[in-house]
């Protein structure tokens, strides 16, 4: 399943409750990343397994800009990991790009 634009959703077989949900997640981070760093492309990936009555999820990101970064989530609750894998995707962004002109004043 592939979302609209740069970001790309890989094994997301969702009821259509819960793809209305993600959706509005991906599509708010979406604006977010766009409006503070930029990006080539977003990728991510959900891994799902049984873990008595309950899913255990993780989700794997790569955040493509001028280099790739990666992150990695996992959670029982799927919305906590995909809202969490975002937020390490930009952080990890962000902190390049402050390293990167903080390294140019020098």
């Amino acid at each position: 399943m592939e979302a609209r634009g740069k970001i790309t959703l890989s094994s997301f077989n969702l009821d259509a409750a819960e793809k209305a949900i993600v959706n509005n997640l991906i599509e708010s981070y979406r604006n977010k990343i766009e409006e503070k760093i930029g990006f080539q492309e977003i990728k991510l990936r959900l891994k799902r397994s049984k873990h008595g009555k309950t899913f255990l999820h993780e989700v794997q990101g790569i955040l493509v800009k001028d280099r790739q970064y990666n992150a990695q989530v996992t959670d029982y609750n799927l919305f906590a990991a995909i809202a969490e894998t975002f937020e390490k995707l930009m952080h990890e962004a962000e902190h390049n790009m402050r390293t990167k002109r903080q390294r140019k004043k020098f």
